[in-house]
């Protein structure tokens, strides 16, 4: 028997297996989608990954209990005629009890096995190969270890891209690379080289640097003194109206408003409920008055506070890996997503060890490719990511086209509507062109939009609103066997900053409607404007189509990324982009009050640019030099550049 089990599949047996799996193939990818879709069922993903919840693990332990059946039961014969041959003093009863298994038991089932197996494979000679071909693998543990991993691999090479494989490649190359001695001192005499330009270029040399605690207290009076030149040196760099969002309301009378929310509840936490319930009431009712205007009608739309619109994002992200994920038994969660979104989903799936799983963008439009977001979708997928705007240049993706993607393959769908949150919702109800990207639409099930942008509320807060509570529920962290209690946090910090949300509940609370809706006009008429003045200048060229707060421009004559350097020795605080090369200016309430100046200043340095014949000749500096040495480089180096620059940011 154990001859027959090692028997290895004849070469002439090779084809038609080879026939077969290339029929399951076709027949998977090809004519089972088509039938399913005219019997009106559900995708094979979302067929596959609802019986695949329950007997996930069935194959394998079936395997797995046959093999040591197997093992077992040969071991146990092997004893049995030792035992039978030896002739020594063991006890006879042992004997008897291990003989009477073995001939009574195990051989009479062992002869039924084989007999119905020869029955069924008599006339099918393929697949009586095949079988004791797998029968052979099952007699290994090794066998069944090199069928997993082989297994694994070639799925995770058909879910892998050419450009995620390609940078996996170089990744590993420059890993390998960097561990050899005389690599890594160039390395680090580069980098040391790069930090001293970094430090000398960001930073003022005659700036005061503290290390150490001062042996006495300083008096607050000096402190407040020095706090407030500092502040008021600074504040001149986007008081002019010369700064890419950042600083998005800046009126006086405002900022008054929030500096006194905040000195009212500056040692607040939401944590302490006992403490300060106001703080926790503010959270609710930014919560409610937010969804208000993104619901869509829906009164279950529930959400909390966060620091930011990164955490906001790292939250939906858990939220759909915990509620879809556990569901439907994911154990590898896949959030698909496209080039153009925030890194932030980047970082997110980083941290939760969820794939995420690129797609391009239409060239002309920059909108999300549904066809091949569709593609992307597989069993594993908990969320679809989308953008209202996106922050490179200000497109809307087609949110109810991808709505119905995530209705149809049963996952989640989440809008990052940071950017446009207090914006796009007031907009459209003043008419403008602005398509339906909330609540409205049935397959959105959760939506992030930023109070600390064009809420204008302070920095360090966030709105993260769901479909449901259950949805909301599954963002939460809690712990039940602490030693130090009870615990349970809504969010990924535990304390946080009351303060905060007094004043974005006092942001909120001042403009009101109205205020939104004046503010909101503003921004998209001078968007407008900017877009049809900077498509008039010779030599640039509109990317995509500003329906939001973005113009973004780049150019076929020349190097855009100069452009951007030449207006910052005009004073202008430009977005430098890539993929393609690009600028963009958010416009916001500072800017809006230059609008005419920036148009101005945009053609004088754009007319300079091509008498210089596009700068052919000119050895390109600052913001150029940098974005065409990293396209010329792999991540790797790319990231350890950047790396180094948060290192320059956080020494002193």
């Amino acid at each position: 028997m154990l001859a027959e089990s090692s028997t290895i599949i004849a070469n002439d047996d090779l084809y038609p297996i080879v026939t077969a799996i290339g029929c399951c193939i076709l027949t998977t990818y090809t004519i089972l989608p088509w039938s399913l879709n005219l019997l009106n069922l559900p995708p094979i993903q979302v067929i596959f990954r609802t019986i695949r919840k329950a007997i996930f693990f069935l194959p394998a332990q079936l395997v797995l209990v046959a093999w040591l059946f197997r093992r077992a039961f040969i071991s146990t014969k092997w004893t049995a005629y030792n035992i039978k041959n030896a002739n020594d003093d063991d006890d006879d009863a042992v004997e008897s009890i291990l003989s009477a298994v073995i001939h009574q038991v195990l051989i009479p089932i062992e002869h039924v096995l084989q007999d119905q197996f020869h029955q069924q494979t008599y006339y099918y000679s393929t697949s009586l190969s095949v079988a004791k071909g797998a029968v052979f693998l099952c007699s290994d543990a090794l066998g069944l270890f090199l069928l997993y991993a082989v297994a694994s691999s070639l799925w995770s090479l058909y879910r892998t891209s050419w450009k995620e494989f390609k940078g996996q490649i170089m990744s590993a190359m420059v890993d390998f690379l960097s561990e050899l001695p005389f690599v890594r001192r160039e390395i680090e005499k580069e980098e040391r080289k790069m930090m001293a330009d970094l430090e000398s270029s960001l930073k003022d040399p005659n700036r005061k640097v503290t290390r150490t605690l001062p042996e006495h207290g300083t008096e607050a009076n000096v402190l407040i003194a020095d706090l407030q030149k500092r502040g008021k040196a600074e504040d001149m760099k986007w008081e002019n109206g010369m700064v890419s969002g950042t600083v998005y309301c800046g009126e006086s009378s405002h900022t008054d408003l929030l500096n006194a929310a905040y000195a009212a509840f500056s040692l607040s936490n939401p944590l302490h409920t006992d403490i300060w319930p106001s703080v926790n009431q503010f959270e609710a009712e930014v919560c409610a008055m937010t969804a208000s205007f993104l619901n869509g009608g829906n009164a279950d739309v529930v959400g909390c506070i966060s620091s930011g619109g990164t955490e906001s994002i790292v939250l939906a992200a858990k939220a759909h890996r915990d509620y879809f994920g556990r569901r439907n038994g994911i154990r590898k969660p896949e959030i698909v997503s496209c080039y153009t979104a925030h890194a932030g989903i980047d970082k997110a799936c980083d941290m939760l060890d969820i794939r995420n799983v690129k797609v391009n963008f239409d060239p002309k439009t920059f909108e999300v490719d549904v066809d091949a977001m569709e593609r992307a979708i597989n069993a594993d997928t908990i969320m679809i990511y989308a953008s209202a705007p996106n922050f490179p240049q200000g497109v809307i993706d087609p949110i109810e086209k991808l709505s119905n993607l995530a209705v149809k393959y049963g996952v989640g769908l989440h809008v990052d509507c940071c950017l446009g949150g207090f914006v796009l919702p007031f907009g459209r109800r003043m008419g403008y062109d602005i398509p339906c990207f909330d609540f409205s639409i049935v397959g959105v099930t959760s939506i992030s939009c930023d109070t600390h942008k064009y809420g204008y509320a302070s920095k360090g807060t966030s709105v993260i609103l769901y479909r449901n509570k259950d949805l909301r529920r599954a963002q939460y962290f809690a712990y039940p066997e602490w030693t130090g209690g009870l615990y349970s946090t809504p969010t990924i910090a535990g304390s946080r900053p009351g303060a905060l949300l007094a004043c974005a509940w006092a942001s909120m609370m001042s403009m009101g409607e109205d205020g939104y809706r004046e503010r909101a006009k503003v921004i998209l008429d001078t968007t407008q404007s900017l877009a049809k003045q900077v498509a008039s200048i010779p030599g640039l060229r509109l990317l995509g189509e500003p329906k939001s707060m973005i113009v973004c421009f780049g150019s076929d004559d020349f190097n855009i990324y100069r452009v951007g350097d030449a207006m910052a020795h005009k004073g202008w605080s430009l977005n430098s982009l890539q993929r393609p090369a690009c600028i963009h200016l958010c416009v916001t309430i500072p800017v809006a009050k230059h609008a005419d100046r920036f148009v101005q200043d945009l053609k004088e340095v754009v007319q300079k640019i091509l008498a210089e014949n596009g700068g052919a000749n000119k050895k390109e500096g600052g913001t150029a030099a940098m974005y065409g040495k990293a396209g010329s480089l792999p991540a790797g180096p790319i990231s350890e550049l950047l790396k180094s620059y948060t290192d320059c940011m956080l020494t002193p």
